[in-house]
C-alpha cells in the first residue's frame, strides 16, 4: 500500500487487501458492520433517482500509525454506509517528511468533492507548501475531514495555516488512556446517534492551544495531565470550505468501531451539505 496511488471500490477491497494480512479480517468485518447508522439510512434513496457517488481523496501515510491498517479500515467502512468513491494518496510511504506529488500546484482539488487527511505529516514545515495546500481549500470550497495524526501534521512549521484551515492547533497530546468522551453540542446533525458519554479504549488527547473563531467544539474530554477539557470532535469553516475534524482514531480498533465510522461519515457527509438533520443521509447518499 505504501508509496502509490490508486482508485479502490468497496467490492474489491476485502478481497484484494483484507484477507491478506493477519489479524485485518476481524478488524475489516467490525468496521463494515452495520450500525444504527445503516438502518437509519434505509430507503432513503428514492426510485428512478441516483445523484453521483461523492468523489473523495483519501491522503494517507507517514509514521507513527499504521496507516496500511487504517487504509482497509476507513474508506470500506464508509462506503458501506454512503456512495462515495475513493481515491486513495498513500505516496508518502512511512515518511513524516515527503513533500507528496500532489500537493505540488493546487489543480488536484478541482476534481474532488472532499478531501479526507489521515497522515502523518509532522516534519514537513515549509510554509509554502502548507499555505498552497490550505489555500486549495480556501480557493475552491472543497471540504475537508481531518483525522488523529493529521491534526498534528505541520505543527513543527512557523506556519499556522493548517490549524487555520482545522479551526484548531496542538503540538502535543497526552499519555494514551480511555477517555470518556462528552458531547458538548447534542442537537447537532454531526452528533445525532452518538453516546451521550463514551468510553473509549486508549487514545490520545490532544491539547488544544488555540482556537479560531469559526471553530465549534461537538465534543470534549477531560484530560488528568492539564485538568482541562479539549475539544476531540469539531467543525470549522475557511471560506466557503466547510470542516470536520476529530483528534480520535490512534488505535485501528478505534476506526474500526462502528460509532466510530459513523461519526466520521456524518462529518464527511456534512462537509458536503448532504447531511439531513437528523443525521442521515441526504436522499440518493445513503449505500444500497
Amino acid at each position: 500500500m505504501d508509496g502509490r496511488t490508486s482508485r479502490c471500490s468497496v467490492a474489491t477491497w476485502l478481497s484484494a487487501r483484507g484477507a491478506s494480512r493477519p489479524g485485518q479480517l476481524a478488524l475489516v468485518a467490525a468496521a463494515l458492520a452495520f450500525s444504527a447508522f445503516s438502518s437509519l439510512a434505509v430507503g432513503l434513496v428514492p426510485q428512478g433517482a441516483s445523484p453521483a457517488p461523492i468523489k473523495a481523496l483519501y491522503v494517507t501515510g507517514g509514521g507513527f500509525h499504521d496507516f496500511s491498517t487504517q487504509e482497509t479500515i476507513l474508506p470500506p467502512g464508509i462506503a458501506q454506509r454512503i456512495r462515495i468513491d475513493w481515491t486513495i494518496d498513500h505516496s508518502a510511504g512511512k515518511s513524516t517528511e515527503v513533500l507528496i506529488d500532489r500537493h505540488k500546484t493546487t489543480d488536484w482539488a478541482k476534481v474532488f468533492d472532499v478531501v479526507v487527511y489521515n497522515m502523518s505529516f509532522s516534519n514537513v514545515v515549509d510554509p509554502a507548501w502548507i499555505e498552497r495546500i490550505t489555500g486549495a481549500h480556501r480557493a475552491t470550497g472543497v471540504p475537508a475531514v481531518i483525522l488523529h495524526g493529521a491534526v498534528h501534521s505541520y505543527r513543527r512549521s512557523e506556519s499556522k495555516a493548517w490549524g487555520e484551515l482545522m479551526g484548531a492547533f496542538s503540538m502535543r497530546h497526552d499519555t494514551q488512556r480511555p477517555l470518556t468522551i462528552e458531547v458538548a453540542a447534542k442537537d447537532h446533525p454531526i452528533m445525532r446517534g452518538f453516546p451521550d458519554k463514551w468510553q473509549t479504549i486508549n487514545e490520545e488527547l490532544y491539547e488544544i492551544e488555540r482556537v479560531w473563531p469559526a471553530m465549534t467544539p461537538l465534543a470534549r474530554a477531560y484530560s488528568e495531565e492539564t485538568k482541562k477539557r479539549d475539544p476531540v470532535i469539531w467543525i470549522n469553516t475557511l471560506g466557503k470550505a466547510r470542516v470536520f475534524v476529530t483528534s480520535l482514531g490512534h488505535q485501528n480498533d478505534m476506526m474500526a468501531n462502528p460509532i466510530y465510522l459513523d461519526l466520521v461519515t456524518r462529518g464527511l457527509l456534512w462537509t458536503v451539505d448532504k447531511l439531513r438533520a437528523d443525521g442521515t443521509p441526504a436522499a440518493g447518499y445513503a449505500a444500497r
